[in-house]
């Protein structure tokens, strides 16, 4: 009986305690709706996104009156692009769109503003408090459109165990390079791992031996679509340099390969190098085994090369757009502003084992050791450049660069052919009304 009451009575308190529950939702609702709610959709790849959840929370202690959604996705691309053409895109995003129609058409917000106001925590503009050039890429009639969040290099990474093991060291030259090689594929060691399902993991190396190889002047004609530039004997040199890398060195298969399957074969040493970003550590963190010690080395200068022997291949990545079409365009730009500041960069530097664009943020922190061998590399650097072509022109990189560099890897086209198809590609660009081309930017001071 007694417990038949106790029943009753808890059958009595759920309709109470439905409405408690649903007043309490509602009060919620209605404070949620009080706030300004910005949408951040980030590109999830080999940087996660706990770095960006933890921002957005500190954003939001420091702006009770915003709400930071934000959400990411392997595939944030797919998602967006529909977004953008029917006019209702996220607020900010970092994803791979095509940058340059959408800023000549007017769908990327301006950041001069945000660019131009003081920064958070220094006594210097937002502008003034990121590394010299980082935005280059990106300005149009003087108005910056894109905002890096990370600050790259392209090196060659290895495990100094393993070298040490077998008495090797980096090379200080191209033959070196290539004597190196050959040593290791002697020991039954593959000397390269190659990410060869992403045949453009091999184009930054293969513009890193341009560089070496011809002077600034030639190599800015290339990026500034000059008619004969992919046929320059500069450039052939290059491509026969990387073709006769490839076909002696890439590891058996590794034109099949993902980029995480081969650097899986990398960790586990079964190949004893690969040219990669510096997010590769955070990327293949839960394979490195114990005792792997990375380290890297810039693509080696090349003997008799007209080029600069201690430039180096670099710049900003993983890029966010406001778009202007956003119902909260100006706070997604304060938002942005807040995650280029230098305590959100102390973070990511020491949580990603990466570089961050944010000017001296790196003076003054503990990093690991595979970290401080990249920053040793850029430290001993001249100037660092990067590419415009593929980020400019996705008609180049999704389809012609792509192909073309597959079959010259794979040694199915000789340099030459190789030049020529890039040169018909480039041609078509050139002649495209319909496609836009920025000015030519020479040689960046």
């Amino acid at each position: 009986m007694l417990k038949n009451r106790a029943i009753k009575r808890a059958l009595c308190f759920l309709p109470a305690l439905s409405l408690l529950t649903q007043t309490g939702c509602h009060l919620e609702s209605e404070a949620d709706s009080k706030k300004t709610t910005i949408e951040v959709a980030v590109f999830e790849g080999g940087y996660g996104l706990d770095w960006h959840k933890n921002v957005a929370r500190q954003y939001e202690a420091m702006h009770p009156e915003i709400k930071v959604n934000l959400w990411g996705d392997p595939r944030v691309d797919e998602k967006i692009k529909p977004r953008i053409l029917r006019g209702d895109p996220p607020d900010l995003a970092s994803c791979n769109v095509p940058v340059w129609k959408l800023i000549v058409s007017g769908k990327l917000y301006p950041l001069n503003e945000a660019l131009d106001s003081p920064a958070y925590g220094q006594k210097i503009t937002f502008r003034d408090s990121l590394v010299h050039g980082v935005l280059n890429d990106t300005i149009y009639k003087g108005k910056a459109y894109a905002m890096p969040t990370n600050l790259g290099s392209w090196v060659c990474w290895y495990d100094k165990k393993q070298f040490r093991e077998h008495g090797w060291t980096p090379p200080k030259t191209w033959g070196e390079f290539m004597t190196l090689c050959e040593k290791i594929k002697a020991s039954g060691i593959a000397p390269l791992a190659f990410q060869g399902k992403y045949p453009y993991y091999a184009w930054a190396v293969l513009l890193s031996v341009y560089q070496r190889l011809t002077p600034f002047e030639n190599w800015y004609a290339m990026q500034d679509l000059k008619p004969g530039a992919f046929t320059d004997p500069d450039f052939i040199k290059a491509a026969r340099l990387m073709q006769d890398m490839a076909v002696k060195y890439y590891q058996p298969g590794a034109m099949a390969m993902t980029h995480t399957e081969s650097q899986l074969e990398w960790v586990n040493g079964r190949a004893a190098m690969v040219f990669c970003g510096l997010w590769l550590k955070n990327e293949m963190k839960k394979a490195i085994p114990p005792g792997f010690e990375m380290a890297c080395f810039a693509v080696p200068p090349v003997e008799g090369g007209k080029g600069d022997p201690a430039a180096i291949y670099a710049g900003g990545g993983e890029n966010f757009f406001v778009f202007s079409e956003a119902k909260h365009p100006k706070e997604a730009s304060d938002f942005l502003k807040y995650m280029m500041s230098m305590e959100p960069a102390h973070a990511y530097i020491q949580k990603l084992d990466t570089l961050s664009p944010v000017k001296d943020s790196v003076k003054g922190l503990k990093i690991s050791p595979e970290l401080q061998s990249a920053v040793d590399v850029m430290d001993v650097s001249t100037r660092i450049y990067s590419d415009r072509l593929t980020g400019l022109y996705p008609e180049f990189d999704k389809g012609p660069l792509h192909d073309a560099l597959a079959d010259l890897l794979s040694g199915k086209c000789t340099p030459e052919e190789f030049g020529k198809r890039l040169e018909a590609a480039a041609d078509t660009i050139r002649k495209d009304p319909e496609i836009y081309k920025p000015p030519a930017n020479g040689v960046p001071k």
